[in-house]
């Protein structure tokens, strides 16, 4: 048999296992769940009340001439202004009017260049600043028309007026709120993913020490095809993790059409999260792997994980700090290169577009290449650790000889 053989049938049987674990199934549906829900429930809380409406005004047959200059088409952002002529009486009765949809917000009357605004009640000041840049414009037109002149050219001429804007410093990419968001989201699935996988990996190293059972499987399969059957097939259950919780999340933003101003492709962002988590799961599964089989309980676990968790937080929380504050710093970059820091800079950098176009192929290549180190390190740790019993093994002991 090839010795790709065992190392697969290992991968297949880790594989297989946690597939059909009930805990694993019914947590995996119950976050799916959750992102479905929290997804709706997001949907409900960001869709506005319904269109915006236009703002109703009236104008009395005395103050009509004010209509031309009060009219404002619909914008994006707004349903613009519709004015309408009425009597005194007519307009009394709109005003009181609760159920005219929309509701007239005044009625105006006396003179164009000099009117009274009547409102239900409280006077609303955005009403009144509407009217009274209204009635300028009329008194503006009344004394061109007075000095012999044409409103309608001096109406353009104004209108024609733009104001240029410039600056001496130029923006340093700082994080928009959806940009943030999506690099959060990112960072997190990758940490509960790395966690996740690391974990599973450690206790079934843990697991067949304390059974004895790896002294069986290591009668037939050398130990580090065992260790790579093991990475292998866990890596892969950690991959359909992150393909199903992560293309849900992309489905359920997708679908619904949550933050539609969101200045991301969420479809490269996903898929870089992929391709990172897989290099940052070849970096810490390894050393989650060799590293367990320095110990022989399961209560001894906590003695080689803590450390390995702690190496896992330092560069989250570092990218959570670091990048809304410093994207584009010295110190953001060069830990933007460094295999333990890389899995969580480099795609929150990239959701945020603050990236030169060098640095992410030398964070995929520097990463690259430490994972055939750690595959040394942590088969030699493996190999002479993984039969030993009783207590904890020391790491220099482990690397001082390969034999086993």
């Amino acid at each position: 048999m090839s010795p790709r053989g065992p190392v697969m049938l290992v991968a297949r049987r880790e594989f297989a296992t946690r597939m059909v674990t009930k805990s694993n199934v019914i947590s995996m549906v119950i976050m799916v769940v959750a992102i479905i829900v929290l997804g709706v429930v997001g949907k409900l809380l960001l869709t506005d009340d319904g269109a915006p409406q236009a703002m109703r005004l009236a104008v009395a047959p005395s103050t009509s001439e004010l209509a031309a200059h009060l009219e404002v088409p619909a914008a994006p952002e707004g349903g613009g202004i519709t004015v309408e002529e009425l009597q005194e009486s007519a307009a009394h009765a709109a005003l009181q009017d609760e159920d005219s949809d929309p509701r007239l917000e005044a009625w105006i009357t006396g003179d164009a260049a000099a009117p009274t605004v009547v409102f239900e009640q409280d006077p609303d000041p955005a009403v009144l600043a509407l009217v009274e840049q209204a009635a300028r414009d009329v008194a503006t037109a009344r004394a061109v028309t007075q000095l012999g002149g044409d409103p309608a050219v001096v109406h353009a001429a104004v209108a024609a007026v733009t104001v240029s804007v410039d600056q001496v410093v130029e923006p340093e990419g700082d994080f928009d709120g959806g940009q943030w968001g999506v690099a959060v989201t990112i960072i997190s699935l990758l940490l509960f993913a790395l966690i996740g996988s690391g974990s599973m990996i450690a206790m079934g190293v843990v697991e067949e020490k304390t059974s004895r059972v790896v002294e069986l499987l290591l009668s037939t399969i050398r130990p580090g095809q065992l260790l790579a059957g093991k990475i292998l097939g866990i890596g892969a259950y950690g991959l359909f993790q992150m393909v199903v919780l992560g293309g849900a999340l992309v489905g359920v933003v997708s679908a619904l059409g949550l933050f539609p101003d969101l200045d991301v492709d969420l479809g490269a962002a996903f898929a870089l999260m992929i391709v990172w988590f897989l290099l940052g799961f070849g970096v810490f599964a390894l050393l989650f792997g060799g590293f367990a089989a320095l110990v022989s309980r399961q209560e001894d676990i906590g003695s080689v994980t803590t450390p390995l968790m702690f190496a896992l937080f330092v560069p989250y929380y570092a990218t959570m700090f670091l990048v809304p504050f410093q994207p584009d710093s010295t110190l953001t970059k060069v830990l933007s290169q460094i295999p333990l820091f890389a899995p969580f800079l480099m795609p929150t950098r990239a959701a945020a577009g603050v990236l030169d176009p060098w640095e992410m192929p030398l964070a995929l290549a520097l990463t690259a290449a430490t994972i055939p180190l750690l595959v040394w390190v942590s088969a030699r740790v493996y190999r002479r650790a993984v039969l030993h019993t009783g207590g904890r093994m020391k790491l220099s002991e482990a690397l001082s000889s390969s034999k086993g």
